[in-house]
């Protein structure tokens, strides 16, 4: 046998009779495997922030900022709506304490938009600066600001009926200044961090009827201060609703150039939930909340004023009392607040009801609610089931959190007393035995345990308790079923203390179910000039919570989850030179592209970490031109090609084709 020399090409093989290194180039199919993940989030059992709170808003301005503040009203609210984990802060004086002041207060009785933006006199501005820089979890700024500039009235350069009759364009030229002004302080909180808004605070209508006695204190004369001839033409009720009609338009106008400054209607709330006295709770129609227009606008009845009995005292015109501002933040965080503290879920589940939200203490069980605390022996176990098969196959679960609404309860709160302990929570992925409730629910083996965070106190019905599962828990809701979560106290005490939450049965209070009756004392002048006082029954409409949101008490579970790239089907190689070039079309949703390879081992799989491995390269195109020779045969790579982005930390798709380069010796024999 006579062996020639030998000759290297690639792709093209000589027939002659040479020995040659043939490079073949192939690709080959790969079975269809699910994606994967790979998250660098913990997933390790209930780990629970204690009871710790994350500022996440600033409440600044005038009087109405700072009784909202003395109140403790949005964080309140906060947690009605299932997130008490989540602050409202400020710093707030009950008086204005005039130019020159030092103290470090942003939320003053009194101010006026023209005092905040003279910064070498008022340190509002920078108080609320200097508390935003000490809090970078906050990105929203409540702003009440604007009302006693315009309350200032004729004598101080406020606004007044009729004013253009004094000075052509005076108006204009009031409600430009004061833009001016309110954006001033605007920007300066937008300046603090991309993220952060600015929500601006709106009024309701005022009652400035507060009889004669009461109106000596102030009424009596801020009604004259608003008009331009008070002896011949006393501003009514009519024309002040008017102005504040006019104000709240002029400022939904500013807001909506500026997408970081939504707007908070409240303008005829307090007749929604009381009435105007001609007609009851419920029948006027409730503010608008939707930009641009805000319609119903405005609400309630603008030729009326708002119930002297929703304000703070007897002389008070402008002040809501304490319900009256716990209405207001209601519809700010339900227009607002609940949406950015709960996210973008990609779905949301609603309890099933049924025989399959219910409760077990071990000895007995029942449906009629869903119960957590204990009888005093035995601890009671809340179950609520979801139908989660709707979830897309490969979903990866990112985030899930679980509402409940209080109904009912007798004794100790088990959520604010710790008698109990912290509650813990359990998933089954599935069933905890038949989709039913059974008595034996309590001690059934769990998918995943302990894999819960409760936050709220629970404290009265409507408000929410959420539970947010952990890393651990999120793998056990079911994408091909049932999914059922398990509530209970790990302790008992000798009393009964129990939480009833609604199930998936209940519905929203209709009519007169949702009326709510309270008492209230007035002081009434006497001609001696002493006061007596008087008790009033003062009706409203409850405020349901976040079933007014959901259009119902039942609990729902907000789930978040991504997905893993498609495959990628066609994926090429070609030779390019001394080396060779890998092709493939871009896939909807990847970020980047992992390009792995293997030495002489045409059916390798690749590893999870890209970066760390040596025979991986990352790329963000869709095209790769490996560093590896053509020619040697001792040397044949194969390849294979993932999409990855960044869903769950990482999740990578199923792994494409092989394709491969081949290199042959080839040799002429006699």
């Amino acid at each position: 046998m006579i062996t020639f020399p030998t000759r290297r090409t690639a792709i093209v093989l000589s027939l002659v009779c040479v020995v040659t290194i043939m490079t073949v180039a192939f690709v080959q199919a790969s079975e269809e495997k699910p994606g994967r993940q790979d998250s660098n989030l913990s997933t390790t059992g209930a780990v629970c922030p204690g009871g710790a709170t994350t500022p996440r808003a600033l409440l600044a301005g005038d009087s109405w900022a700072q009784y909202m503040w003395d109140d403790d009203s949005h964080n309140d609210i906060f947690d009605k709506f299932g997130h008490a984990d989540k602050r409202m802060v400020s710093r707030s004086l009950d008086d204005d304490p005039g130019p020159g002041y030092s103290g470090p207060e942003y939320a003053i009785s009194g101010s006026e938009a023209r005092q905040w933006v003279d910064t070498a006199n008022y340190p509002w501005i920078a108080n609320m600066i200097a508390d935003l820089e000490a809090n970078p979890t906050i990105d929203t700024v409540v702003l009440s600001i604007g009302g006693n500039d315009v309350l200032a009235g004729r004598p101080d350069d406020g606004w007044y009926k009729n004013m253009d009759l004094d000075e052509a364009d005076a108006e204009k030229a009031f409600f430009d200044r004061l833009e001016t002004d309110t954006w001033t302080i605007i920007d300066a909180s937008l300046a603090m961090r991309p993220g952060i808004e600015t929500l601006i605070s709106s009024y309701d209508y005022p009652n400035f009827d507060v009889g004669a006695f009461w109106c000596l204190f102030y009424a009596c004369g801020k009604r004259e201060d608003l008009s331009r001839d008070p002896d011949n033409d006393l501003i009514t009720d009519q024309e002040l609703n008017a102005m504040m009609v006019e104000v709240e338009e002029r400022r939904i106008g500013w807001t909506n150039s500026n997408d970081r400054v939504p707007f908070d209607n409240s303008i005829g709330l307090m007749h929604h939930y009381y009435g105007d006295g001609e007609s009851g709770p419920g029948v006027l129609p409730h503010p608008g909340t939707t930009p641009p227009d805000y319609e119903p606008f405005p609400g309630g009845n603008p030729l009326l004023p708002t119930l002297r009995e929703n304000f703070r005292s007897e002389p008070d015109p402008i002040h809501l009392d304490y319900d009256g501002y716990q209405y207001k933040i209601t519809n700010q965080t339900e227009a607002y607040f609940f949406a950015k503290f709960r996210g973008g879920p990609s779905t949301t589940f609603v309890s099933q009801g049924g025989g399959r939200d219910g409760w077990t203490d071990g000895s007995t069980a029942g449906v009629d609610g869903i119960r957590v605390g204990d009888t005093g022996a035995d601890a009671y176990h809340g179950i609520i089931s979801f139908d989660t098969s709707s979830l897309p196959d490969g979903a990866i679960i990112t985030d899930a959190s679980l509402y409940m609404l209080r109904s009912a309860a007798s004794g100790e709160n088990p959520f604010t007393s710790g008698n109990l302990g912290i509650p813990i929570v359990d998933i089954a992925r599935g069933s905890f035995g038949a989709p039913e409730i059974e008595i034996s629910d309590d001690t059934a083996t769990a998918d995943a345990a302990d894999v819960g965070c409760t936050h709220g106190s629970v404290k009265d019905n409507f408000y929410a308790l959420r539970v947010d599962i952990t890393n651990e828990g999120l793998s056990s809701i079911n994408d091909g079923g049932l999914t059922q979560i398990r509530l209970a106290f790990p302790n008992t005490d000798a009393s009964e203390d129990v939480v009833h939450f609604n199930t998936g049965d209940d519905q929203l209070l209709v009519g007169e179910d949702r009326f709510i009756t309270k008492t209230r004392t007035m002081r009434e002048p006497l001609p001696n000039g002493e006061t007596y006082e008087r008790t009033l029954e003062i009706t409203s409409i409850v405020h349901q919570g976040l079933a007014e949101i959901m259009g119902s008490p039942a609990p729902f579970l907000d789930v978040s989850y991504c997905l893993a790239p498609d495959k990628i089907t066609d994926l090429s190689i070609s030779q390019n030179g001394e080396s060779v070039e890998l092709n493939w079309s871009p896939v909807e949703g990847a970020d980047a592209y992992e390009v792995w390879h293997a030495v002489n081992n045409p059916y390798f799989a690749p590893g999870d970490d890209c970066e760390a491995a040596a025979n991986c390269q990352l790329t963000t195109t869709t095209s790769a031109e490996p560093e590896h020779g053509l020619g040697d045969a001792s040397s044949n790579y194969s390849y294979i090609v993932r999409a990855r982005n960044d869903c769950g930390g990482k999740a990578v798709s199923p792994d494409s084709g092989i394709a491969g380069e081949f290199d042959f010796d080839l040799s002429a024999g006699i």
